[in-house]
């Protein structure tokens, strides 16, 4: 008998249908797992979601049968809330918005941060080592010196990190790599760096010869290259071997918990909250470093493939979570849409609460913000905080030893 019951009481004629069902499902199924990668401009959301809407087909069949369908690390499996996380910021990929979430349900929790002494930023071109954060503020409620969470740049190195946050819940955040590139490029001023900043599209020259401009180290130099890679871990002289990038993503396909897409990042948030077991109100958000409109560049469909053949490797990337966001929208099931619609609806009122959404202030030649309203609640402050001021006031309630009374998520 089969462990799950369903050979059990059936004709030999409807055995066999069922078996063959069985090995069919595990053909199709294993088939999407390891679709091939595709080369250029992966945006391919219809085509996913086609992918994505047979699969479950396929799995509803498959279940009809009796086949029980169940990815690893099912987001459907859920019993308790997940204090224990460390999120890998990539550079240039709304990280700090996503930062800035983790770090609110943590505060409003009394939960203890592995933070730095100063800065936001732990590791941003070695590794990280459980050394960075040796002089870290102690955890609250004293005890051994390990921490809840770890929400700070740091350059993904797991074994360092569990030591600091054991029995986490890890989870990253990718974009689209020319997207990426271009606001890296931007962000980081790396035309002043290179003297290309009189003309018209930097970038456009810096892509001409890029390993010329690559050999002789700039500020940020490391992000001019697969910077969203290179962040979790894999080093630059790994990037044109392809066997090792695709082993790379194997490995963080086994130890992520969860990869979001910057393209659809409500899609990504709602799939976190329930692999998380949060609440809606946990996953809102207002976005912080809003990239200055006057620091963008124009790419045009030749530049762009430029862009894509220089970050093959985080096209590689790119594309296989990409594939797996979808993957894990299909296994969500017919809930899906009306939860994504319920969580919109409540950022917009969000929105109307707590900020001027016609306005922004413009904090420095590099980015914009939203304006909090003069009246706005608690709730709103801490909705609006950006991930160093909640470094900051993370860092005074831990040294101070401070527990948070009565806080408001």
């Amino acid at each position: 008998m089969g462990t799950n019951g369903f050979l059990e009481s059936t004709s030999p004629s409807t055995t066999r249908w069922k078996i063959l069902i069985a090995m069919l499902c595990v053909l199709v199924l294993g088939l999407y797992t390891f679709l091939p990668q595709t080369s250029g401009n992966d945006q391919q959301s219809p085509q996913l979601i086609s992918q994505a809407m047979q699969k479950f087909k396929t799995a509803f069949y498959c279940e009809a049968a009796g086949v029980a369908i169940q990815a690893d690390n099912d987001p459907r499996v859920c019993s308790e809330p997940v204090n224990r996380v460390v999120f890998i910021k990539t550079h240039k990929t709304a990280s700090t918005t996503l930062a800035s979430i983790i770090e609110r349900y943590g505060y409003s929790r009394s939960l203890s941060f592995a933070l730095g002494n100063t800065d936001h930023v732990l590791a941003d071109q070695n590794l990280f080592t459980r050394k960075i954060v040796e002089k870290s503020p102690p955890p609250l409620g004293g005890g051994e010196r390990v921490y809840d969470m770890l929400t700070n740049h740091a350059r993904y190195n797991r074994p360092e990190m569990d030591a600091v946050v054991p029995s986490a819940k890890y989870f990253t955040v990718l974009r689209e790599p020319s997207s990426q590139l271009e606001s890296a490029f931007s962000y980081f001023r790396m035309a002043h760096s290179l003297n290309l900043q009189n003309h018209s599209n930097a970038l456009q020259i810096f892509m001409k010869n890029p390993q010329k401009y690559m050999d002789g180290k700039f500020f940020f130099w490391w992000q001019a290259r697969n910077g969203q890679i290179f962040d979790l871990g894999l080093d630059h002289v790994h990037h044109d071997d392809v066997y090792t990038v695709d082993y790379k993503i194997r490995q963080l396909e086994h130890e992520m918990d969860m990869v979001l897409i910057t393209e659809y990042i409500d899609e990504s948030l709602l799939l976190l909250r329930r692999a998380f077991c949060w609440e809606m109100d946990d996953i809102l958000y207002i976005s912080n470093n809003i990239r200055s409109k006057k620091l963008r560049y124009k790419i045009g469909d030749s530049l762009r493939r430029k862009m894509l053949r220089w970050n093959s490797a985080d096209v590689r990337l790119y594309q296989h979570f990409n594939r797996t966001l979808w993957r894990k929208v299909a296994e969500y099931g017919p809930s899906f849409q009306d939860e994504l619609q319920q969580f919109r609806d409540r950022q917009q009122e969000v929105l109307k609460e707590c900020v001027e959404v016609d306005k922004a202030i413009v904090q420095n030649d590099l980015e914009e913000r939203f304006v909090l309203k003069s009246n706005a609640s608690k709730f709103c402050e801490n909705l609006w905080r950006g991930d160093k001021t909640f470094t900051t006031l993370l860092r005074e309630i831990q040294t101070k030893g401070r527990l948070i009374k009565n806080p408001i998520h």
